[in-house]
């Protein structure tokens, strides 16, 4: 994008980083970027979410686990 746009590399990146940070962007593992859905939670809260359930997972915890330990920590 940035040959495209004759831009410095690190200005896209950039750019990339605050729309993710904003909500507008969606970051997925070996599928790149994509516009965020609209009237969802913002992109990185919906990361750290994913994250999470993927630890519980492998901690053996099961979904009432961890939405009591969710309920218990707010």
């Amino acid at each position: 994008m940035a040959k495209a746009l004759s831009v410095d590399r690190n200005t896209v990146l950039a750019a990339y980083r605050r729309l993710r940070g904003e909500g507008v962007l969606e970051f997925r593992r070996g599928r790149g970027a994509r516009v965020a859905s609209a009237g969802t939670e913002p992109a990185p809260v919906t990361e750290a979410a994913l994250t999470l359930v993927s630890v519980a997972r492998q901690h053996g915890l099961e979904r009432d686990d961890l939405l009591r330990l969710i309920e218990k920590l707010t």
